[in-house]
């Protein structure tokens, strides 16, 4: 994550130390450290110039504005800042008016004379933030690794390191650090800057009970969900200080924007990567999206990263973003090298969990059933193999998974299973994963924008089946794109034979295991597959941590007879989870296995 750290109370870090704790954090020569001073509050960044910070004085109240409100002009969003700091009645907390704001943000306010700091993320928490519980003084930040320096956490919460293998995430509020949190959606901190006395407090809850819009026609839906979304990429397009680049897949988000780009009469160009483990059928099916629109469309090469590719992509989301995707880290550098000046990227992000239909494809009959559901749904290790790397009973992740889904506001079952998708998927992870990018340059998704989010929320799961709403929605933008064939199925969205291989998809999904055993020669036959077979560099990696690992988390004899003795049983995302787990316990020896690897590239 990009670096900007807020340390307050009696004994704060010192200046030097919180520059030594950035400096990993520096990641190319654009990067600076600064470092704004206070009464018992240290305000740090370490950013590129074109990385949006803005500050603002009111009297004694001042306010840093990280990240873009899309739909506010910079004096408008000034004055509306200065109006809530300045009069009670009004409050930057205030869940209607951050429903009213477009964008990806975090207001940190800091008020002198009261002595206090309030930290606002945007209503979804698309910029995660993230806090410290083991020092004496208040510790927040954007960079997971910057806080475990400063609060000398080095030790890792085995309950979540068993999620992140069982599920491919942790839960909740929970980070692989044993002392660090996350600032969940919905959420703000208050800190008492001169005793450092930190509090999380909740002023928004999303329910996704209800469907508002379920008395509309899957045409009316479409229609103003393309209005909203052709608003929220006018508004970016608008906003960026450069170059707009659609990263561009053969899928159905990333082509979206396209549509919504056409739509507006946006400037922008297309760029895809080109990975040796890549679909050749999504790289392909992505030029025909551009010639479709006659897009300025790069293919870029793409090497694999190297080791010190790996090691600032641990860096940047402390093994949150697995390293199965660290070869983004060229891939970005290949995007800033071929752009004219400064640039903001768009992903799809969102679209496969906002319009498609999330809701179970089996009968729930109890919460018991939906813990299970979630479990076989989400696996990325077996309970099996949890156990063995870890020790972790497959009943205590039951527990926690039924704890979370307990405080959902939902009543029904399907429901509660939507609001895990978003939230703990989603939201809790996938925001980590795009925040990567930002290390580059500035990422955004129009499908974040909030009042499109809610809207599409607020449609009924039965118009989102078999993508019936999204291909109503692709026609509205460009009836073009919707003729192209989606790489995750093989067929143009607007065509019954897309709508039959979904409902294949959905049957399929009803056994899961026999679904996984199928699933490769699906893609097979829909030319998806890339190359799968890891670099022998990650096995040897991954011996060398494991014979030096000495974190109880972690089971070396247990990573011995499961990763370790079958690797061939393993695809090679699942070799690369586990590198990254070990590689971010290693990260904290003196010499970490990685740092021998660092011009070798893992492929």
């Amino acid at each position: 994550m990009p670096g900007i750290t807020v340390s307050a109370g009696e004994e704060i870090p010192s200046g030097e130390e919180l520059k030594a704790a950035h400096r990993s954090g520096l990641y190319d020569d654009r990067y600076a450290f600064e470092s704004r001073d206070a009464p018992s509050v240290r305000l740090t960044t370490a950013l590129y110039p074109e990385y949006p910070f803005e500050r603002y004085r009111f009297g004694d109240v001042t306010v840093y504005v990280e990240g873009v409100v899309y739909n506010r002009e910079t004096q408008t969003l000034k004055y509306e800042l200065e109006q809530r700091v300045s009069q009670r009645e009004k409050s930057l907390t205030d869940p209607e008016w951050l429903r009213s704001l477009d964008g990806e943000f975090v207001f940190y306010a800091y008020d002198a004379a009261a002595a206090e700091m309030e930290i606002v993320p945007d209503l979804l928490g698309q910029l995660p933030l993230f806090y410290a519980t083991n020092t004496e003084y208040a510790l927040i930040g954007r960079n997971k690794p910057v806080l475990a320096r400063l609060s000398g956490c080095d030790t890792f919460d085995q309950m979540a390191v068993a999620q992140y293998l069982r599920l491919g995430y942790a839960l909740t509020d929970r980070t692989l650090y044993t002392d660090i949190r996350r600032v969940p959606e919905g959420h703000h901190v208050q800190v008492d800057t001169e005793t450092g006395d930190l509090d999380v407090h909740q002023h928004h809850e999303f329910n996704l009970e209800g469907e508002p819009n379920s008395s509309n026609t899957v045409k009316v839906n479409a229609r103003e969900l393309s209005t909203r979304f052709t608003d929220a990429c006018r508004c970016r397009a608008e906003s960026c200080p450069g170059a707009n680049v659609v990263l561009l897949s053969g899928g159905l988000d990333s082509r979206a924007i396209l549509g919504g780009f056409e739509q507006c009469n946006a400037d922008y160009s297309a760029a895809t990567r080109n990975f040796e483990h890549d679909s050749q059928a999504d790289i392909d099916l992505a030029g025909e999206l551009a010639t479709a629109v006659e897009s300025n469309w790069r293919l870029l090469s793409t090497p694999g990263p190297t080791g010190a590719d790996l090691i600032d992509h641990l860096d940047m989301t402390a093994g949150t973003d697995p390293f199965g995707i660290a070869h983004m880290q060229p891939f970005l550098r290949r995007v800033r090298e071929t752009t004219d000046g400064p640039l903001w990227s768009y992903t799809g992000d969102g679209g496969d969990k906002l319009i498609p239909n999330l809701s179970p494809v089996i009968d729930l009959n109890s919460t018991a059933d939906l813990v299970g559901y979630i479990l076989d749904s989400e696996e990325k290790f077996s309970a099996e193999d949890v156990k063995r790397m870890t020790g972790v009973d497959e009943a205590a992740i039951r527990a926690e998974i039924r704890e979370t889904i307990s405080e959902y506001p939902e009543a029904s079952l399907s429901k509660k299973f939507v609001h895990f998708e978003l939230f703990q998927r989603a939201f809790a992870w996938l925001f980590e994963a795009t925040d990567t990018n930002r290390n580059h340059f500035w990422t955004t998704s129009p499908f974040y924008a909030i009042d499109f989010v809610e809207y599409a929320m607020d449609c009924p799961d039965d118009q989102k089946r078999r993508y019936r709403l999204y291909s109503a929605f692709l026609k509205n933008l460009d009836s073009e794109l919707a003729s192209v064939p989606n790489a995750n199925f093989g067929a143009p969205p607007a065509s019954r034979s897309h709508e039959a291989r979904v409902g294949l998809y959905n049957v399929l999904q009803r056994y899961p295991g026999f679904f996984e055993t199928v699933k490769p020669t699906i893609k097979r036959v829909l030319g998806l597959s890339g190359t799968t077979n890891p670099d022998p560099s990650i096995l040897t990696c991954l011996r060398k941590q494991n014979t030096r690992n000495s974190q109880h988390v972690v089971d070396p004899q247990g990573i011995e007879r499961t990763v370790l003795a079958s690797p061939e049983s393993y695809t090679r995302g699942d070799l690369c989870h586990v590198l990254t787990l070990m590689s971010l316990i290693d990260s904290h020896r003196d010499e970490p296995v990685l740092s021998e690897y660092g011009t070798k590239e893992f492929t």
